[in-house]
């Protein structure tokens, strides 16, 4: 593994930082399901909503584009929450997606001192058959020495209507595959690129969405699927050229090789705008169609 790896999953990205709000997520506890439990805490899933009985206003539909934990955290102070530890009554949640609660626990795992990271994929565990966008926390276990899988999402509601039976808070690989291992995975014909998507969005160029999103996560910079760039983010696979192709199986090669190269990853991932968010956000366009 990189050297200084674990360290540098160990400190915040500009996402997860909690800024101005840093009394709320003071003495976080080493203990995931704790802090699986703040998470579920402070935020509302877009799309569970109603199943918790809240019906949406078009003012709070807006709130998972707060892209990072600081804007969110200063929206629930708003609302009188002192603490992530706080119970908060469900019509005061912060809305998000997936992504939201993947990014809020890896922020609340660096504020307990422990290297996490959010990761981009897809869970096979929502529709039978079909490899649905998705987001989970991966962070290091010291006694285990390896990277385990947290869906900070499912809580006891959404385990029973999804009749989950493993544990959400090691989530097996083959329950959530990791972007990068979904691109390989379908230009190796070991699967349909057609059942990796979600909505009415599925194939190749949602394949190349989620594995975008987990590169540039990897190096702490988790964006959101609807935010587009110049690049490969926002170009279609229909206009790819052989030698696009050829970038993005090298991007995914790299990306499943993070934890021994590390430096070469970044070098490729930073070297090149058309995989990288650019550094001044102005430059992204949000595609609002979720």
């Amino acid at each position: 593994m990189y050297p200084d790896l674990l360290a540098y999953y160990r400190a915040h990205g500009p996402m997860s930082q909690p800024g101005a709000m840093l009394r709320m997520v003071t003495g976080i506890p080493q203990d995931i399901a704790e802090i699986a439990r703040y998470v579920q805490n402070i935020l509302l899933h877009q799309h569970w909503s109603k199943a918790y009985g809240v019906e949406l206003t078009e003012e709070k539909k807006r709130e998972p584009h707060l892209r990072s934990f600081a804007e969110k955290l200063s929206l629930l102070s708003s609302r009188g929450l002192n603490h992530v530890s706080e119970e908060m009554p469900v019509e005061a949640k912060v809305v998000g997606i997936c992504r939201d609660f993947s990014v809020a626990a890896a922020a609340l795992c660096r504020e307990a001192g422990i290297s996490a990271r959010a990761r981009c994929g897809f869970a096979t565990y929502f529709t039978p058959g079909k490899f649905e966008d998705h987001w989970v926390l991966e962070y290091w276990s010291g006694a285990e020495q390896r990277w385990v899988m947290v869906d900070a999402q499912l809580d006891e509601l959404q385990q029973k209507a999804l009749k989950i039976t493993f544990d959400p808070l090691d989530v097996g690989e083959d329950d959530f595959i990791i972007a990068p291992r979904a691109w390989k995975m379908c230009r190796q014909g070991q699967a349909d690129p057609n059942l990796f998507g979600i909505f009415q969005w599925w194939g190749y160029d949602y394949l190349n969405c989620n594995l975008i999103l987990d590169v540039n996560s990897l190096l702490k910079v988790p964006m959101q699927p609807w935010d587009n760039w110049r690049g490969y983010k926002s170009l279609p696979t229909e206009r790819w050229k052989e030698a696009d192709f050829e970038t993005i199986d090298k991007l995914a090669d790299l990306a499943l090789a993070v934890d021994e190269c590390f430096s070469t990853f970044a070098q490729f991932v930073l070297g090149n705008e058309m995989i990288r968010v650019p550094f001044d956000l102005r430059e992204v366009n949000v595609f609002d169609a979720f």
